[in-house]
């Protein structure tokens, strides 16, 4: 306890010169005051004074260490409360100690690369010296335990689980925290621009990271000006093929956005004629005065008189260009494997699009999910294999070209099944 209040006043003498002076005589103090946390039941409740220099309330944080400036990025948002309330309730999951403080909010607009909060940790002012926990419930009375017999099966631990998100904008960059029971093992991270609330959902998201468990929150860096909602799944239930999405739990159900033009997320400066965010746009840099006439000249080329011995070769071409028998399509291939429900992270999002789509005959919507599920970075195996699906969709909805392009980067993994395709599409052109 000593050694925590030595620790605590260090800690107050090394932050009294970040608080500045404004007039004269005056301090500008962005934190709340006498800073309480009790035990009520199975939860944790906070009480403070407010500040008079606050105005756009509180940001409510816990953290497994004495928070500071080195350690905050691991702590978690619990929530927000308005000026006024002075006060928080909490209900953790579990029984361990934690830090609990309070930090003031900046008011908006945030100045650009700042971050939302005052980040000013007070020992006895917005930060205790002691951590807090839950006390330990008593077991129940133990029920006489019956006669062992063979082959009896021992009761099961609870099964490891997701119990809460949250996502907010920090900066240039968007935190995303998650609760959890039990050891739920690595996490994998979406981003979507639409809600996320089944798995064929997953197929428009993007795989944002796979993050630990014990990593703490999953800061991204998103574009910004677009609405963007997240979702979290154990890595494990991935490669099991069961994945269940809950909103508040490990789907967020309202959107967080970067504001526009306030980030350039480490990409440097632009000119006028470059990419606007998200979308681009077509910049003018001539008036209509400096353009030439779009009738200038005859752009049709004039006709020329071929010398005979031209002419023989050309006949003779023609008369041996090929039979005049229709080359017959090859047969769909679908791998065994992809009709399976098995596998994780990028291998299930590509059997879901083989399954759902491919297999039933939905060629067009085929081909427009392979796209997206291609407009991401994926594994050579996984993208070859995708490229030879979609090529195969594309033929038999007659985008010809578009397939043998496909078809033809697929050709060195899948010789002998891209080689029969890429036959029969040549045949196909040749005659258009």
């Amino acid at each position: 306890m000593k050694s925590a209040i030595a620790s605590a006043l260090l800690a107050l003498a090394a932050l009294s010169p970040v608080l500045a002076q404004d007039g004269e005589g005056s301090v500008f103090a962005p934190y709340p005051s006498r800073i309480r946390i009790g035990v009520r039941g199975r939860e944790i409740v906070l009480s403070w004074e407010d500040s008079a220099d606050i105005t756009s309330g509180y940001a409510v944080y816990r953290h497994d260490e004495f928070p500071d400036a080195t350690n905050f990025e691991r702590a978690m948002l619990l929530g927000y409360s308005d000026n006024g309330a002075k006060g928080f309730a909490y209900a953790p999951v579990d029984d361990k100690p934690y830090y609990y403080f309070v930090l003031g909010r900046v008011p908006e607009p945030v100045p650009e690369g700042s971050p939302a909060e005052y980040r000013i940790f007070i020992p006895l002012r917005n930060v205790p010296i002691e951590p807090v926990a839950l006390a330990a419930q008593a077991a129940p009375p133990a029920a006489p335990a019956p006669a062992a017999t063979a082959g009896a099966e021992r009761p099961k631990a609870a099964k490891p689980r997701l119990s809460g998100i949250l996502a907010r904008a920090d900066g240039d960059s968007i935190v995303v925290s998650i609760d959890a029971v039990g050891e739920t093992g690595r996490l994998v991270v979406y981003r979507g621009t639409a809600p996320i609330r089944s798995s064929s959902n997953l197929l428009d998201a993007a795989l944002a990271a796979i993050v630990d468990q014990a990593s703490g929150p999953y800061r991204d860096y998103p574009v910004p000006g677009v609405d963007y909602y997240y979702a979290i799944i154990p890595e494990k239930d991935l490669v099991a093929g069961v994945v269940e999405l809950k909103a508040g739990v490990n789907a967020t159900a309202s959107p967080v956005s970067l504001k526009a033009g306030a980030f350039r997320v480490g990409l440097p400066s632009s000119g006028a004629a470059s990419r606007s965010m998200p979308l681009p746009y077509l910049v003018l840099t001539r008036g209509f005065e400096d353009a030439k006439p779009v009738t200038a000249g005859d752009p049709t080329p004039r006709g020329r008189t071929l010398r005979a011995e031209t002419e023989k070769a050309i006949a003779s071409l023609v008369s041996t260009s090929g039979s005049t028998t229709r080359a017959e399509r090859p047969m769909i291939t679908i791998f065994p494997e992809d009709l399976q429900s098995g596998g994780g992270g990028e291998e299930y999002a590509l059997r879901s699009i083989v399954s759902g789509y491919f297999s039933k005959g939905s060629y067009a919507e085929a081909v427009r999910q392979f796209t997206l599920y291609l407009s991401l970075p994926r594994s050579d195996a996984n993208a070859a294999k995708a490229r030879f699906y979609r090529g195969q969709a594309e033929a038999l909805v007659g985008s010809y070209r578009e397939a043998f392009f496909d078809l033809l980067q697929s050709q060195e993994s899948y010789h002998i099944e891209s080689s029969a395709w890429i036959d029969y599409i040549l045949e196909e052109l040749r005659r258009r």
